[in-house]
């Protein structure tokens, strides 16, 4: 607890005065609302309570994490009945109806002191003017005049510390019954914790397979590329030993060959960990590499995309790779259309085909199971997967990802390599 000199010669006063004017401009509008929409007040109890985890900031308090799951994106149809089966969704209820009568305080107590000043400011005012009696409460009358026009002001000045006074318990009481009912419980913070761990092993998992699929790769295409130009060399030590020249010819020239063949395998591999031109030129630019070398023509619309964290454009990079693939395996669609943007501080990456759709994600396997690795990585990074596939067609997936604060758009330097590689129909 402050001393009075130094509460009244700090911010909290006007962060008090603040808080207790914002309730009190709530307190009537929220009445208008509630009277012909009273069906829907679990509704505006969650509204208000995502207002007053930002309010509560103007008494020094840190924003409070919400008690509420979150909603995958393919469950966003149930996102009501979720939200209405959780105890905090009834707590914020409660603490509108709490923010209520508190904002009806809040207004009677901010008018009853704007009538103090006003009254106290005319009465100086008339007072210099000419003669003024005015009544004040019961039998008391005080006369001002000319001579004593001086006399409110120190009653005002006096009033405006109690005011202060008055303003930050009014606060605080509302504050904290608000910041009591709207903070998650342990039983929520648990569920979010074993939500995350869920999360954080499906990653591992999707990690793990990646390894394997890796090794697969490299024993199955690098190793044996390897091994053949191992056999190849000593056929060309035999040659040279024992054969012809022409015969040392054709050996070395099947060994180049080989060479190169194992290099190509090296740069597919690579290339599938994490390619070069994503980290020196971008996504637009990676992309277009990509479907340089696509089974399905992919066509790409950068809209002024942003860097962003190496994670996040690897995580959009293998989510329009994921997407390429399933077209082309999946469905009939003539190519893939790819559309980059941000607004908002989210970067959003839209992929879209004209197949026959039927995609779900929570489906063991097929189009959707690489998709559903997506979706727990792009959780993983504060972003989320919507997927939008009706049977028959069209399929548009959608990928968010947040804006990194400390990265700017795409710098000329960056700018003009994606250019480089930049589709030539959209120069």
């Amino acid at each position: 607890m402050l001393p009075p000199w130094r509460y009244l010669g700090s911010l909290w006063p006007w962060r008090s005065l603040g808080f207790v004017v914002s309730s009190a401009i709530l307190a009537p509008v929220l009445i208008a609302i509630l009277v012909p929409t009273l069906l829907l007040l679990p509704l505006w109890g969650i509204a208000l309570a995502w207002l007053d985890r930002r309010r509560l900031t103007l008494l020094g308090f840190p924003r409070p994490a919400s008690g509420h799951v979150r909603v995958p994106p393919g469950e966003r149809q149930n996102w009501l009945g979720v939200r209405l089966t959780e105890p905090a969704t009834w707590r914020e209820t409660l603490s509108l109806l709490l923010g209520i009568v508190f904002g009806a305080v809040s207004l009677a107590t901010v008018g009853m002191q704007g009538l103090v000043i006003a009254a106290g400011v005319t009465m100086v005012g008339m007072a210099k003017r000419g003669e003024l009696s005015a009544n004040l409460f019961s039998d008391i009358v005080v006369t001002l005049g000319p001579e004593n026009w001086w006399q409110p002001i120190p009653v005002v000045l006096l009033a405006l510390p109690v005011f202060a006074y008055v303003n930050g318990l009014l606060a605080a009481l509302h504050g904290g019954c608000v910041r009591w009912l709207i903070a998650p419980r342990i039983a929520e913070i648990d569920e979010r914790v074993i939500r995350l761990t869920r999360s954080r092993a499906a990653i591992v998992a999707a990690n793990e397979a990646e390894r394997r699929r890796l090794e697969r790769d490299l024993h199955d295409g690098v190793q044996q590329e390897l091994v053949a130009i191992a056999a190849r060399l000593g056929i060309l030590e035999l040659e040279l030993a024992h054969g012809d020249d022409a015969a040392r010819v054709a050996a070395l020239e099947a060994a180049q060959k080989q060479t190169e063949r194992a290099l190509a395998a090296l740069r597919d591999t690579v290339r599938g960990i994490h390619p070069a031109v994503l980290s020196d030129h971008g996504l637009a630019a990676a992309l277009t590499e990509l479907g340089a070398r696509s089974a399905i023509p992919l066509r790409v619309d950068d809209r002024g995309f942003p860097r962003l964290s190496a994670e996040c454009e690897a995580a959009a990079y293998f989510f329009v790779a994921e997407a390429v693939t399933n077209a082309a395996k999946h469905t009939s669609a003539p190519f893939v259309r790819v559309e980059l943007s941000a607004r908002s501080g989210r970067a959003f990456i839209d992929a879209s085909d004209a197949g026959h759709g039927g995609i779900d994600i929570e489906r063991g396997g097929g189009s959707g199971s690489g998709l559903r690795g997506l979706a727990e990585r792009a959780d993983a990074l504060g972003g989320s997967l919507t997927v939008r596939s009706p049977v028959g067609g069209p399929t548009r997936l959608t990928l968010s990802l947040p804006l990194a604060a400390e990265l700017s758009f795409t710098g000329p330097e960056n700018r003009k390599g994606a250019e480089a590689h930049a589709d030539p129909a959209r120069r």
